[in-house]
């Protein structure tokens, strides 16, 4: 009897059950399940589905008909998260083309798609910050929401770069949205933006690969969809257009990577960018709407986290967190990169907390330069 093979959904709650999705994004079709649902695809994995029917009856003593089993399975396989031939093929295909170069996926939604459009996009975004540049970054820390949310927090990261001679080469490092393989990964393609390819820099990302205990490139498909790389590299591929990039997303924290990248740097010096946002409250998030509390713990979270960060006390801006009640998306990339970021001064030059009005929900966004 064949036993069935799964692949971990995503699962997103929402009115009457959830919805479970294929985390990268390959198979764009979701399936709606019911708490009962989600009880049964608990019991598929390595399981006939003989056996899935004999949990189901010890559990509640109800028996569950191989039909509606069989047409889960269906559902299940057209959502791509039953592992059968043809779903690996698709898997393995997505894969192979992710390992050529990765193509923008938000041209033309977040940003403009041609070169003259997006010039004049990096312009409008310098324009509506009117600060200083402050000191000159040897890191920078920017955000990854959507670009029209926070055009002044863009626009400081843009005066920021515009005071830094073009570096060789840029360290971008962004927060995971999907499952990784391993704690940290990069893609070593081409990725595609208004302004040209920007190019990996690949003895770079070999010798890093060399010092990690753990293989690098390890997850291509978490790289397709992944917006977090993309917007902020839209704006720096448009300020250094001769820069090569290391793209890089973290998953998990864990001081390797840092470490790893404080040697690399030593060979290959460049501009270390982290991507990541900050507070994420509100019903999106697993909250009640946003109330002034909510919005003044939110700042009090961010700020004090950025200014800890702008003092060199990684521990200390981590230990402010606490246990994250507001969802700071830059835990885990600065817990990383903490033998990086410990010790260097720096400014906060930018801070807005979001609303996305139609959900009463907030995601804060900062740039600091180090």
């Amino acid at each position: 009897m064949e036993r069935i093979r799964l692949r971990e959904p995503q699962i997103t709650p929402i009115e009457g059950g959830f919805l479970v999705s294929d985390p990268y994004g390959v198979f764009a079709k979701p399936l709606a399940l019911t708490e009962g649902g989600l009880f049964l695809l608990s019991l598929l994995e390595g399981r006939t589905l003989e056996e899935v029917q004999e949990e189901v009856f010890k559990a509640h003593g109800v028996l569950v008909s191989k039909k509606e089993l069989e047409e889960l399975l269906k559902a299940l396989e057209e959502a791509g998260l039953l592992l059968t031939a043809e779903v690996e093929r698709r898997l393995k295909e997505e894969e192979d083309k992710l390992k050529k170069e990765r193509p923008m996926r938000l041209s033309g939604l977040s940003y403009p798609a041609g070169q003259e459009e997006a010039k004049a996009f990096l312009e409008a975004f310098r324009a509506s910050f009117p600060g200083e540049a402050g000191p000159r970054p040897e890191v920078l820390l920017l955000p990854h929401l959507e670009p029209s949310r926070v055009p002044e927090v863009y626009g400081a990261a843009l005066a920021a770069l515009e005071s830094l001679p073009p570096p060789e080469r840029l360290y971008l490092v962004g927060v995971a949205h999907r499952p990784l393989g391993e704690k940290a990964a990069a893609l070593p393609v081409p990725f595609h933006t208004p302004f040209g390819p920007a190019l990996p820099d690949l003895p770079a990302l070999q010798a890093l690969d060399t010092l990690l205990p753990y293989e690098l490139f390890n997850t291509p498909l978490a790289f397709r969809e992944e917006h977090s790389l993309e917007l902020p590299l839209f704006f720096l591929k448009g300020v250094f257009p001769q820069a090569k990039v290391l793209p890089l997303l973290v998953g998990r924290g864990g001081l390797e990577l840092g470490e790893a990248l404080r040697v690399v740097l030593r060979d290959y010096p460049g501009l270390l960018v982290l991507a990541v946002d900050l507070s994420h409250v509100g019903p999106r998030f697993g909250d009640p709407p946003l109330s002034r509390p909510l919005a003044e713990e939110a700042r009090r979270r961010d700020l004090g986290f950025l200014e800890k960060l702008a003092q060199g006390e990684v521990e200390a801006a981590l230990a402010h967190l606490g246990a994250n009640p507001t969802r700071v998306d830059a835990v885990e990339v600065v817990r990383s990169l903490a033998p990086l970021l410990a010790g260097r001064k720096g400014q906060v030059l930018a801070y807005r907390l979001d609303l996305e009005a139609p959900t009463l929900s907030a995601v804060g966004a900062g740039t600091l330069v180090l």
